[in-house]
């Protein structure tokens, strides 16, 4: 699998790793020959300096093949414009963005390309506020393009869940449980584990799905 990484600050430089511990090919595109030396030095592999904004510099790169880019630039503009070609021009299957600006989130969407846009800003906004109350659903990370996300919810005293094993819960189809926190310690979800009272429960879910799955779990107001 080839993943292609424009923009080669320490964040890329850390993901590229991460990636290639996953299996992938890895190419980096930076405009910065100090920073493209660094990377040569430190993740080897290919390591291109030009403008990752340049049609002629990702079909170079060979982006029609990538099966997956991701524009981690300190720049909302280059990051959305690497998206569109990405996605529009070179038919990559998975494009994902960071979000510099949290005021240009609502520019990161399939028009432009992105599948999956990450805001820091966003995401610890989001983590304060799940730590405000029990029973409320929080979206964590938007994932394909929108349609779906990766949500987080604590499971209250009064959820009409607690005591039962998943197994025994109706979830929605479009929804399933990949984690459980539970005391500070990560629980892999089966069929029999059984919910408790405080328990952390990150789910992926479908937007639509998003409501009767807080209902299952939270009960309906």
């Amino acid at each position: 699998m080839l993943a292609v990484i424009i923009g080669g600050g320490r964040g890329g430089s850390y993901l590229a790793r991460d990636l290639q511990t996953q299996g992938y090919r890895i190419k980096v595109v930076d405009r910065r020959p100090e920073v493209v030396a660094r990377l040569r030095q430190e993740i080897g592999g290919d390591v291109i300096c030009g403008d990752g904004c340049s049609p002629q510099i990702l079909d170079q790169v060979g982006l029609s093949k990538a099966d997956l880019v991701v524009a981690l630039t300190h720049n909302d503009e280059d990051n959305l414009v690497v998206c569109r070609l990405a996605k529009h021009h070179f038919h990559v299957p998975r494009v994902i963005a960071r979000v510099n600006n949290p005021l240009n989130e609502w520019l990161y969407t399939k028009d432009w390309g992105v599948d999956v846009a990450i805001s820091q800003v966003h995401l610890t906004s989001k983590v304060i506020e799940e730590e405000i109350g029990l029973g409320e659903l929080v979206t964590l990370l938007k994932l394909n393009r929108g349609e779906a996300a990766l949500v987080e919810l604590r499971l209250p005293e009064t959820s009409p869940c607690r005591g039962k094993a998943i197994r025994e819960v109706n979830l929605p189809s479009d929804a399933v449980i990949v984690s459980v926190i539970r005391a500070g310690k990560l629980v892999i979800p089966r069929g029999d584990t059984v919910f408790e009272a405080g328990d952390e429960i990150l789910a992926v879910s479908t937007v639509a799905a998003e409501k009767p799955l807080k209902d299952i779990l939270v009960g309906s107001p």
